[in-house]
Order: structure tokens, then sequence, then C-alpha cells
């Protein structure tokens, strides 16, 4: 219980109290990270000092988690991006009670978060709804699958007349 006395000491020495937040958001970023590190080194204890492998596994970690973020928001803007030019139906940023359908124009990055443009509407890619199946490209995807099943067909019907022809020289063949 001494260990959190000093902390909240320490706090309140520099003009700080637990629930004060140094950003307006709750993550932890590599500044904070590295500010907390070199504070617990500055007010550590000298007789019991910690070890510097504690400190390159509490480094290691980070990194680590930080990695996993960025990943994280590499694959949220794949998905926007996979969402340019399609129709979608999502929540207005600005006004979460009204829906916007429209075609995705655009996606940007902000504060971590990934948003698609919409005309002129933000949408954030959390609040999608849905997506819109475009019918004009599955009825041409449908008429080229029909046309490729209609040539193989075809071929197929090929490869039944040359196998027949050959199988009926070959039958003349051997009764001669």
């Amino acid at each position: 219980m001494s260990t959190i006395d000093t902390i909240s000491s320490m706090l309140e020495t520099y003009g700080l109290s637990e629930t004060t937040s140094t950003s307006s958001s709750d993550t932890l970023d590599r500044d904070a990270f590295l500010n907390l590190l070199t504070t617990q080194m500055q007010y550590q204890d000298p007789l019991e000092p910690t070890s510097n492998e504690d400190f390159l596994a509490q480094m290691a970690q980070f990194s680590a988690l930080e990695q996993m973020q960025n990943l994280n928001t590499s694959f949220s803007l794949q998905q926007g991006y996979a969402l340019v030019g399609k129709e979608v139906i999502g929540l207005d940023s600005t006004d979460n009670s009204e829906y916007v359908e429209g075609t995705v124009d655009a996606v940007t990055l902000k504060s971590g978060e990934v948003y698609l443009t919409i005309g002129d509407v933000e949408v954030a890619l959390s609040d999608v709804q849905a997506v819109v199946n475009d019918t004009t490209e599955s009825d041409s995807l449908t008429e080229a699958l029909d046309e490729i099943n209609a040539s193989l067909t075809s071929i197929n019907e090929r490869l039944d007349s040359l196998t027949s022809t050959t199988e009926s020289t070959t039958a003349s063949e051997e009764t001669e």
C-alpha cells in the first residue's frame, strides 16, 4: 500500500491527480509509454532497482502491442478500400440517427478510425450497416458465365464427335 501512497504523493507534487488524463483518448501512445518508463526509472527504489531485462521486456511488449495496432489499422483501411465504388448503407457520422445510402467515393483515416465518403457525407466504417449488391455487375457476371458454359458445351460436343469418329475408324481397321 505504501507504493500506491508514494505514487499518489508524486502525482500531487507535480500537480496531477490519479484521474487526470494526458490526452483526449484512453489509449497509451508511444510518448506516454516512454514518459511512464522514464518516470519509473527515476523513482525506483535505489536499494532494489528494476533490472534491465524487466525494462527491455516492457519495451518489447509495448512494441508488439503497437505493431498489432498498426496491423489493425492497416486491415481496417483495406476493408474501406475494398468498398470504394460499392453502394453501402450506413449511419451519418455527424448525425448518428440518419441513414445514408450511396456509392463510396473515398476512404479517409481520422484519429485512427476509417471513414467512408459517400457524396459529401462521411460514414465510419464501423457504422456501415449493409453493402448493396449491384445488380448490373451480377447480371453481366451471369451473362459471362452463361457464355462460358455454352462454349464448354460446344467443346464437349466436338470432343465427343472426334472420339466417336476415332473409335469408328479404329473399329473398322480392326475388322480388316
